[in-house]
């Protein structure tokens, strides 16, 4: 009985201490990890938000950002919360065992300290393989984080040039190379779990032959020996569970490796309190012989010895060709960037010297493409000024000529504009920047472009304003309209990165060729609004109170993958609550089922050789619970030596195939639900990118909510299969054959040991209930942070221009307060139902204990059996455990997938890929509007169109014009199909556009839109983008047509450069030229330009004009494209068949230039600056 009363007495302390101390012990980490990693996240954006803006150029890419801020945190929150919890109480249990173990027998407890080193040399080895391995996977996974926010980030252009394929293409390529080094990490964890394995049961034979020898030596009884072996035993088992933990300890090595390296970035730029400020600012500028050139091509000076002074007061103009170093200009004078040689002055300070954010708070900047936040216009424009009241905005908004189209909104200046302004028109997103200048109250205003996306009238009021803003400050203002300028003290003629002349207009009108040239080029005026803005602006005008394009209700289900053709259950949420409740069972156990995604007949073979290895695994513990009490009994035996040798034998011959059987496991497991979340993850991606735009531009489906969605929620798919199934499947397996094996052995305790199994059923299950609660909404509750720091990276100069940082980290630390004390109360809730499951467990194997010991005292069980019957069920015991742990992981990813999977069921309101019947291979471009009505899906009771109707003929030329809000983008937007017009018809070729296969009349169509979106990828890959193979004289051929060869050959990389995100790495009129290449390589038979020449200056404006009209008349031979133009500028227009100018959704007036313009009472003339002369 003496092994008995031991045992007996380690459960009674064990069963006290984990009682008291787990409650504390859980809650504790899990709150003390969500606490750490809100100031990490808040550390890491603050890291973000202070890098220079040359970093963004090279390193610091959205999807880095993103990855950063989600998966990462994740990773490293499930690695210092309850994975240390666990990790520590299992060590110290074995620390606990060897001591234990060494009061018993010392000389067996020494034996650990041979084998514990060899176990760490082996746990060591195998943790600098997976670190390797996980910062490879790492790579690639920033990689496709990117590539996704990228593709939704431009879904528009994506659909446009039918980029869809391309797109999925290239993330399935980068899975692929994912997937490759995911097999190497599974043979690692097979391999190093199975070597643990093997070195841990030779241990044993060592441990227990040893014993032997110290039994029959007579330096010890068996008593004390088989107490000291089960002491190392449960001590071994604790050290086996903190294994796994060791995994996830070094994915989160490798993930704090990338968030680390970001937070001690130290900026080449930064914020220095010790730095210089001065009472006032009165604006004298000085640029003396200043060299730049950007970090990303350092070879290629954009700035060569420029020299500029701007008195105190007055205005500059610069004018110039596209890509001159006029942008470059204000970027430097803001210390985006520093310059390589010379120096900048302000008022005769040098700006390196001055603190950073006095000097950006004194400067206001208003940027040719602007970025708005998410949130209200309201919150938009008092970025200029926090300490702004309604009054001064509301003036600010007046002077912007913006107050007029937000009191028409409903909820005007509390009208949400959505992410990065998506709801508001590009004109309204312009004047609401300008506004926001303004309210800055700046003594130095920079303005780049400012008014090229608004129309006319706009333009003339915003230009009164400014210039009422402009008194007594200094102004700096890049136009490629001259009359925006004629005005200006100081116009300086920029060429090639040097000033080559300056003066007056008058003056520069005399005295200079060049510039007299320009103002030649633009002696037709501006026409009107761009065709974006006015679409937008339109449908916002009276918007209730989100996006034109957004709300569409979401169906049915539906897949587009060959492998999606499986049985799926339709997300239909809308309107049946109680059949929704009645059905959520069987939705999750469906979602649990297509977890196993698109498996083929080798991965199902691979699950089932997998499943085989894991159950094979499992026959260890119950098969170890019988022979160490059969070893315990045989040191009372004779013979002990020669039969505890034999054991020992048996021990080391279980160790050799559990190698085996656990290589087998992991590798087949880790292979089988890496496959799995690959081919979610490119069914999921393909399946987003067949929605329609509306869908994209709900709040919900925003590009870092979609970006998380595709690379972080489908990860736990693998986090199931690979992490969680094959130890399910073990657990199970060592259950069942611990009943079979108990049974044979003494029937009674058998059932006995299963009585007492409902307490180890309940505490899991209270536990498994709870987890679910407590981890269920934790991505969900982090989804704001991640789209603050995406929307953060896509506006980083708006940010450090206005010294928002402190505001954004405001937002960041507030939206991540909410989990944060949820948090706290459910990790105490959490901690109590952890405790309290635990001494369920511990009523259970005392109940068990006890009852072995009767059945000893009857004679029902000899002690050998009694004991060895217990022993069994005690070491399958961790099994259930485990078993019961697992149950919340999986749980909890069934609510992360459920998304998921809604998202990929969704059938779109607009099918891209419908059979078309007959086939059209080529149109001719004949185009029919009749009588269409449209109002965009979010505000169908706004009109954007009304009863319109237009006839084009195939290869005319035809101009919209019109004020903004009259429609003209919408039309275009409706000829790609991105939205449905809600009565009327649109025919192409006589034939329902409805009728064509979308995507195959998307390649007949060429678009360039105002605001040109480029890849980051080489700029042959761009003007390449949305056709098969162009060949290299192709892409020089529409280059030439673009007016951008020349600047490409002259860049050391030439057509090879990589443009950075977003083409970041252009000027402005430069990533136009690009995406004008682009569309014409597509040799389209419709091309629709939506103001795509207003980012150029006059004589590059002037040179695409004149190739366009040369490729109009000669490509196809005697078959011309037909055109559809939107634009400002009578100039790009003057030349079109017939113009159709427009006004609220109808058509007003049409006919040639010449036919408009003669009449003195025409929309035409009304609609022109009185400032340009016409015809």
């Amino acid at each position: 009985m003496v092994l008995l009363l031991v045992m007996k007495k380690r459960r009674k302390k064990k069963k006290g201490k984990k009682e008291m101390c787990q409650n504390t012990e859980t809650g504790c980490w899990i709150y003390a990890s969500e606490r750490q990693l809100v100031r990490m996240r808040l550390a890491f954006l603050r890291a973000v938000l202070t890098q220079e803006i040359g970093a963004f150029d090279t390193d610091l890419t959205s999807g880095k950002i993103i990855t950063g801020i989600s998966s990462h945190m994740s990773v490293i929150q499930d690695a210092i919360g309850e994975k240390m919890a666990h990790f520590l109480s299992n060590l110290a249990t074995f620390f606990s065992g060897v001591v234990i173990a060494a009061i018993c027998s010392w000389e067996l407890a020494l034996l650990t300290l041979v084998v514990v080193p060899l176990v760490l040399v082996i746990g060591a080895t195998y943790t600098k393989k997976m670190n390797s391995t996980s910062a490879a996977k790492t790579l690639y996974s920033s990689q496709a984080t990117s590539m996704v926010q990228e593709t939704i980030f431009q879904i528009k252009t994506v659909f446009a040039f039918v980029g869809e394929n391309r797109a999925v293409k290239a993330f399935s390529e980068c899975m692929a190379r994912q997937y490759f080094i995911s097999k190497g990490e599974a043979l690692i964890k097979g391999v190093g779990t199975g070597m643990l394995q093997t070195v841990t049961f030779c241990s044993w034979a060592l441990i227990i032959w040893v014993g032997a020898i110290v039994v029959t030596d007579k330096r010890s009884t068996g008593g004390d020996v088989i107490s000291a072996v089960m002491c190392i035993l449960f001590g071994a088992i604790s050290l086996t569970h903190a294994a796994p933990d060791m995994q996830i300890f070094n994915q989160a090595k490798a993930a704090g490796n990338e968030i680390f390296k970001v937070i001690h970035r130290k900026p080449a730029i930064s914020y220095d309190p010790t730095a210089k400020t001065l009472e006032k600012i009165n604006g004298n500028i000085c640029f003396h012989d200043v060299c730049f050139a950007y970090p990303s091509r350092e070879d290629k000076l954009v700035l060569q010895g420029f020299s500029l002074s701007i008195p105190a007061g007055k205005m500059l103009g610069l004018v110039g060709h596209s890509g001159c170093g006029k942008s470059t200009l204000i970027s430097l004078l803001t210390r985006f960037y520093d310059p390589s040689q010379g120096e900048i002055l302000i008022d005769n300070h040098n700006i390196k010297d001055l603190d950073l954010k006095f000097l950006r708070k004194n400067i206001g900047v208003v940027s040719q493409e602007p970025s708005l936040f998410a949130g209200s216009i309201k919150d938009n424009i008092k970025v200029g000024n926090m300490d702004a009241d309604d009054q001064q905005i509301q003036n600010a908004a007046v002077l912007a000529n913006a107050h007029t189209f937000v009191s028409q909104l409903p909820n005007q200046y509390a009208t949400e504009v959505g992410q990065s302004g998506v709801q508001l028109s590009g004109g309204q997103r312009q004047r609401i920047a300008i506004a926001r200048a303004i309210l800055k109250n700046p003594p130095i205003l920079l303005l780049d472009e400012a008014t090229s996306a608004l129309d006319s009238e706009s333009e003339k009021l915003v230009q009164d304003a400014l210039e009422k803003a402009m008194q007594d400050r200094t102004v700096i203002t890049i136009a490629h309209r001259l009359s925006t300028i004629e005005n200006a003290d100081i116009i300086a003629i920029v060429d090639e990165g040097q000033v080559i002349e300056t003066g007056t207009h008058l003056s520069l009108l005399d005295t200079s060729k060049l510039y007299n040239n320009l103002f030649s080029m633009q002696k037709f005026g501006p026409i009107h609004n761009s065709s974006s803005e006015e679409t937008e602006e339109s449908a916002t005008t009276n918007q209730k109170s989100s996006s034109p394009d957004i709300d569409q209700n979401e169906k049915f289900p539906y897949l587009d993958v060959e492998q999606l053709k499986e049985p799926r259950k339709p997300s239909e949420n809308v309107d049946k609550p109680i059949e929704q409740v009645e059905q959520e069972g069987e939705k999750k156990m469906g979602v649990f089922f297509r977890m196993w995604f698109g498996l083929k007949r080798k991965e199902l073979v691979q699950t089932a050789i997998g499943t085989f290895a894991a159950a094979f695994s499992g026959i260890s513990k119950p098969l170890f619970g019988f022979l160490i009490i059969t070893v315990g009994v045989a040191y009372y035996h004779p013979h002990a030596r020669k039969k505890v040798g034999w054991y020992s034998i048996v021990f080391s011959l279980i160790g050799a195939i559990s190698l085996f059987s656990n290589t087998l496991q992991h590798y087949f497991f880790g292979m089988v639900g890496e496959k799995a979340m690959t081919n979610l993850r490119q069914a999921l991606y393909a399946a987003i990118l067949r929605n329609e735009v509306a869908w994209f531009e709900k709040p919900e489906s925003n590009v870092g909510s979609l970006t998380s969605r595709v690379i972080n929620d489908t990860s736990m798919v693998k986090t199931v299969i690979s992490d969680r199934m094959s130890i399910v499947v073990q657990c199970i397996s060592s259950i069942l054959i611990a009943t079979i094996v108990s049974m044979i052995v003494n029937w009674r305790m058998a059932l006995v040991a299963w009585a007492v199994m409902p307490c180890h059923f309940i505490g899991g299950l209270i536990q498994a209930k709870s987890a679910q609660g407590f981890s269920g909404d934790y991505a969900a509750a982090h989804y704001e942070v991640v789209s603050l720091a995406s929307e953060s990276a896509a506006n980083i100069r708006t940010i450090a221009s206005f010294c928002h940082e402190e505001q954004i980290l405001s937002k960041a630390k507030t939206s991540l307060e909410v989990p944060k004390r949820k948090n706290r109360s459910e990790s105490i809730k959490y901690g109590i139902i952890q405790g309290v499951s635990l001494c369920l467990w511990n009523i259970a194997h005392a109940v068990a204990l006890w009852y072995t010991a009767i059945l000893i005292k009857r004679n029902q069980a000899s002690f050998k059996d009694g004991i060895r019957a217990y022993q069994i069920f005690s070491l399958t015991v961790p099994s259930i455990t485990e078993l019961w742990m697992l149950i919340p992981t999986i749980i909890s990813a069934v609510g992360t997938l459920t998304p998921v999977f809604e998202t990929l069921d969704r059938k779109t309101e607009i099918e891209p890929d419908m059979t078309e019947y007959p086939p059209v291979d080529q149109i001719t471009g004949r185009i029919d509007f009749k009588n269409v009505k449209f109002s965009y899906p979010s505000r169908p009771e706004v009109t954007v169109l009304n009863d319109f109707s237009l006839q084009i003929d195939p290869g005319l030329k035809v101009a919209l014009v019109g004020p903004s809000g009259a429609g003209k983008s919408s039309i275009l937007a409706l000829l790609l199909r991105f939205y449905c017009p809600s009565e009327g018809m649109i025919l192409i070729d006589g034939k329902d556009i409805k009728g064509y296969n979308l995507r195959r009349l998307r390649k007949h169509i060429g678009f360039v839109q105002q605001e040109p979106l480029l890849f980051s990828s080489s700029i042959r890959e761009n003007i390449s983008y949305g056709t098969n193979g162009a060949s290299e004289a192709e892409i020089v051929e529409v280059s030439r047509e673009a007016s951008i060869h020349e600047f490409i050959c002259s860049l050391p990389d030439g057509y090879d450069t990589i443009i950075g995100e977003k083409g970041c790495q252009l000027s402005g009129g430069q990533k136009q030229r690009v995406a004008i290449a682009r569309a014409l390589i597509k040799k389209p038979e419709i091309l629709l330009l939506d103001e795509a020449t207003s980012a150029l200056d006059a004589e590059s404006e002037n040179s695409v004009v004149s190739a366009l009209e040369s490729v109009h008349k000669m490509r196809h031979g005697d078959t011309r494209f037909t055109q559809i133009t939107v634009a400002h500028r009578l100039s790009t227009i003057i030349n079109s068949d017939e113009i159709v100018v427009m006004d609220k959704g109808q058509i007003v007036e049409t006919g040639s230039h010449v036919t408009l313009s003669s009449n003195s009472k025409g929309s035409l003339l009304q609609i022109a600056p009185a400032s340009e002369t016409i015809g």
